[in-house]
């Protein structure tokens, strides 16, 4: 070989290797350094911390959270139910687009052709993926550290490792034990993950549900950060009795409690030095567990929690104000770890800030406890808008919303007669409105339904051709159950089953 083709051949390999990131003293590829990535999901949580302007909260981790990464004040979940929500954080789409909405069902045994589970697609990126459980009983896995649920609603398979999860999407379980965050991101199944692998890890933190209202209480007590029950603001949407006013208090000092968990692992990352590499995502699957925020479609039961931590990539203190959803977390997942992002995922990539804005988003609700129902809803910026299909089912028609989000006082009051209109709205026999449209920037408490005011007709179809050229778009189909059923109304507690005509 000639020196002139000797010189080029260097050259042509010393190309390559910039190309390939190829490391010439060792022979060997670089690898592209990838974040750790731990999601936090909160169940049944409003945005109700320190840093979103509640003075009463104690919430200090989260609070430090936030001022280390971007808060996003705009932020709404795509389903007004665990099962529902947790599927479109595991799938970054809608539930109504794979045929999954109604709540902890099983109608589709798989997902569709070409839609993806976020835990496989990360295992495919070179992930180490793992659900954190708490030991102890199952509701000390409620309370404290995390209790591995995952609640989707396709292929649930036979509960595994908690009763309302089904079969588990994640190769690896920790087994963590709350009083010792030493065994939150080491040992156990930990010992499986290569040397330098990055993880995909997931806590879901049931400390803030109903169930953890009293026990919040007491231990927000023991710790002297509990909350004066005088000084909580009621809405309008409530009547002030004393049993409205003690829920109230108890939900947010489970709040503060919750914040402790949060920051358990928190303070494990730091600890073993993983902080600096790992991205964090905080969010809630959904509104605070009571009556007209979960299950419900207003603002109270979408509105959530977002923040997003990922050091020397998302500058500190920063306020996101652009609509974001639980379904981009998964894009936002896959974007960070330099993962393809399927074209049928509907979310966006939330820590790229040249991704184009979004006008609208949209929320579905339907079967809770097996009960029927259909409700959509269309949110921008500015706006809400609700369509009910079925406006003769009342709010509180299945047994969950019956016995756990109504406040028995204001049962009470509704049989005589003693709530204002905007109270008696979810506890009536019937959804007063079929259409609702609200201002979210003057009406924060959506007292005033502007649909019922003939000025704002025009934005009313706005959004009705919105909300139809989306489930076009998507696939979503509302059965007509009146014509299945041969009735001109749908009777109170009309199973799922029945419409669908399962047996």
């Amino acid at each position: 070989m000639s020196f002139t083709m000797k010189i080029k051949l260097a050259y042509l390999l010393f190309f390559l290797c910039l190309c390939t990131g190829c490391n010439t003293t060792q022979g060997k590829f670089k690898k592209v350094e990838k974040p750790n990535i731990l999601i936090l999901f909160l169940d049944d949580l409003d945005p109700n911390f320190g840093c979103y302007g509640n003075p009463l909260v104690t919430t200090p981790n989260i609070d430090k959270l936030a001022s280390e990464g971007m808060l996003f004040t705009k932020a709404y979940a795509a389903a007004t139910v665990c099962s529902p929500s947790h599927t479109t954080l595991f799938t970054g789409c809608y539930a109504s687009t794979i045929g999954a909405p109604n709540h902890r069902s099983n109608y589709i045994n798989k997902l569709p052709e070409g839609y993806h589970i976020l835990t496989q697609l990360m295992r495919n990126a070179g992930y180490f993926d793992v659900n954190f459980k708490s030991n102890g009983n199952r509701m000390y896995n409620k309370l404290y550290g995390a209790t591995a649920k995952t609640d989707l609603n396709f292929d649930r398979g036979k509960p595994e490792n908690n009763l309302e999860s089904g079969k588990e999407v994640f190769n690896h379980l920790q087994i963590i034990d709350p009083t010792n965050i030493a065994t939150y991101f080491k040992g156990g199944e930990w010992g499986k993950k290569e040397k330098n692998q990055p993880f995909f890890a997931y806590a879901n933190i049931e400390t803030g549900k109903k169930h953890g209202f009293i026990p919040g209480r007491a231990w927000a007590k023991e710790n002297n950060i509990d909350i004066d029950s005088t000084q909580i603001n009621i809405p309008p949407y409530y009547a002030g009795t004393d049993e409205v006013r003690s829920v109230l208090t108890a939900s947010m000092d489970a709040v503060s409690h919750v914040d402790f968990e949060v920051g358990k692992f928190l303070k494990a990352l730091e600890n073993e030095g993983l902080d600096k590499n790992t991205l964090v995502i905080l969010a809630s699957d959904h509104g605070a567990t009571l009556p007209r925020h979960k299950q419900q479609l207003w603002s109270t039961g979408l509105k959530i929690p977002m923040i997003i931590r990922w050091p020397n990539h998302i500058k500190s203190n920063s306020i996101n104000k652009e609509l974001a959803s639980i379904i981009d977390i998964a894009p936002t997942c896959l974007a960070a770890a330099k993962a393809p992002i399927p074209e049928t995922m509907e979310g966006l990539n939330l820590i790229d800030l040249s991704t184009k804005e979004r006008e609208f988003l949209f929320a579905t609700k339907d079967g809770m406890g097996g009960v029927f129902d259909v409700s959509r809803s269309v949110i921008s910026k500015k706006h809400q808008f609700i369509y009910h299909y079925y406006p003769e089912i009342p709010f509180t028609a299945n047994g969950y919303a019956k016995r756990t989000l109504s406040f028995k006082s204001m049962v009470k009051l509704q049989k005589e007669d003693k709530l204002s209109p905007l109270q008696d709205i979810y506890f009536a026999s019937n959804k007063t409105d079929a259409i609702e449209l609200y201002n979210l920037e003057k009406d924060i408490d959506q007292v005033h339904n502007l649909a019922k005011n003939s000025a704002y007709q025009n934005l009313v179809d706005r959004y009705k051709n919105v909300l139809v050229k989306w489930q076009k778009q998507t696939g979503d189909t509302i059965v007509d159950a009146r014509k299945l059923l041969g009735v001109t109304k749908i009777p109170i507690g009309t199973m799922v089953d029945d419409v669908l005509g399962v047996k």
